[in-house]
């Protein structure tokens, strides 16, 4: 395959296994190809950050950086497809070359516990009446009230959160990133695991499959009991559970059992 033809067209869940075992293997031709496969994607990822201080040629280089360290993790056994993987990647090395060019400096653990202590300050006055104080902020984000107090002062005398720091209006605090957020890899599971339980669900005939979503609240409503779900269906909370069975077992015939795990624990 010529890098050529990756340009073309994508390449497919094989071709993409493929190559990261020859890259596990030490192959540098596999992750020359990989990424040269991929260019699209930085492009793709970079184009929204454009008009944030930093020239779109300069973010192209710093996607490239994310691709590469994107094919350097990537673990194909995960089973999820590479693009979904490296996104973030690109996407946090765009974010950080943003940051970089930001006229005020901020360490980088000060920086992630100031973005939580000014999310949080923001909430309790929107929530709370009266002062917000640095005993309310510390128990909210689990800070010592003196590390609140001394980041809230440095804050102050820096530059606030809100400042616009590009051209298109963005503020300071959506260029630094939450350190609460989840990793690249819980980050890409979640999202294929809710596509394929999407994709299973629909194969189920539709009572079972509205008593696999009451009962574990894939509708993003609260999950319901087997007394509730029986009401709903006029019957016996038996008959209720041994329609929960009979959906489970249907959905482990299609996969395997692996994804419909995590629904039976």
């Amino acid at each position: 395959m010529s890098s050529a033809s990756c340009g073309r067209q994508p390449l497919t869940a094989a071709e993409e296994v493929g190559l990261a075992k020859r890259i596990e293997r030490g192959d540098l031709n596999a992750k020359r190809e990989m990424i040269e496969c991929n260019l699209g994607l930085v492009y793709a990822v970079a184009r929204p950050y454009r008009g944030r201080g930093v020239p779109f040629d300069d973010l192209v280089q710093e996607g490239m950086i994310g691709l590469v360290r994107a094919v350097e993790k990537f673990d194909h056994r995960r089973g999820l497809k590479f693009s979904t993987y490296a996104v973030w990647w690109i996407r946090r090395s765009l974010i950080n070359a943003i940051g970089a060019e930001l006229t005020i400096r901020i360490p980088a653990s000060a920086a992630h516990h100031c973005a939580r202590i000014q999310r949080t300050e923001d909430e309790l006055r929107r929530t709370s009446p009266g002062a917000v104080t640095d005993q309310a902020i510390a128990e909210k984000t689990g800070l010592c009230v003196r590390t609140v107090a001394a980041l809230r002062g440095a804050a102050r005398v820096t530059t606030s959160l809100d400042e616009i720091a590009g051209k298109d209006g963005s503020p300071l605090g959506d260029l630094i990133a939450d350190p609460a957020a989840i990793s690249a890899w819980e980050h890409s599971a979640e999202l294929e695991n809710q596509r394929q339980v999407r994709r299973m669900l629909a194969a189920l005939p539709a009572k079972h499959r509205q008593v696999l979503v009451r009962r574990f609240g894939l509708d993003g409503t609260e999950a319901q009991s087997h007394e509730q779900i029986a009401r709903w269906l006029g019957v016996g909370e038996e008959r209720s559970r041994q329609v929960e069975r009979e959906a489970l077992r249907w959905l482990r015939e299609l996969r395997g059992g692996r994804e419909c795990a995590g629904l039976a624990a």
